[in-house]
């Protein structure tokens, strides 16, 4: 018998779509949400338990497009068909995790990485990724769960000058190993409107 996972946030989805449809309005839990929490937030608890639905333009708010817009339009003006990390115009291994949640452009490079930018047929950009983790790992033995120990301590510590240290560096090392592997998680495709030239 194959067993269907029943996925709440699917569920909480439809019925704020229903609501707002039946209301005729905007204003729903879902959009509210936007607004207080950062979408990197949202997809990586998404993520975590489970979700796998397309992430898309609906899930960002105004500020957010804008701002990732900015990002990929300078991406197509360099020639260049995907973002890179140093696209992101912030450093921010040097910073707080605190203050980098407040940060639109850290959230973005968090969520997205190094997404693909493309124009479409009507010159919109489109901006792709799979929101995944490309140094995920699986638990099998007592031994892997002392490697995720010692791993997020040396992480939080900033034992590896190649990887961010503090809470976030803590977080992101704990997450290879229940975040989705590579090729597992959500879709990202996001229409950004024209191209400005």
């Amino acid at each position: 018998m194959v067993e269907k996972t029943i996925n709440p946030f699917s569920l909480v989805t439809a019925a704020d779509d229903y609501i707002s449809e039946k209301l005729g309005n905007e204003n729903t839990f879902r959009k509210n949400a936007l607004n207080i929490i950062p979408p990197n937030v949202r997809q990586f608890t998404y993520d975590l338990f489970g979700g796998n639905e397309e992430f898309n333009e609906k899930d960002l708010t105004e500020n957010y497009k804008e701002e990732l817009k900015g990002i990929a339009q300078n991406v197509l003006s360099k020639g260049k068909n995907t973002i890179s990390y140093e696209d992101y115009d912030q450093g921010t291994a040097s910073k707080s995790i605190f203050e980098n949640i407040f940060s639109k452009n850290y959230n973005l490079k968090t969520l997205i990485g190094s997404g693909k930018v493309t124009l479409n047929e009507n010159g919109e950009i489109i901006v792709t990724d799979k929101f995944d983790y490309n140094d995920a790992k699986d638990i099998n033995s007592l031994a892997d769960v002392k490697e995720m120990i010692s791993g997020i301590i040396t992480a939080y510590k900033g034992g590896d000058k190649n990887r961010p240290d503090g809470i976030y560096g803590a977080l992101r090392e704990g997450i290879r190993y229940f975040g989705s592997a590579p090729g597992e998680g959500s879709d990202v495709e996001i229409n950004l409107g024209k191209y400005k030239v």
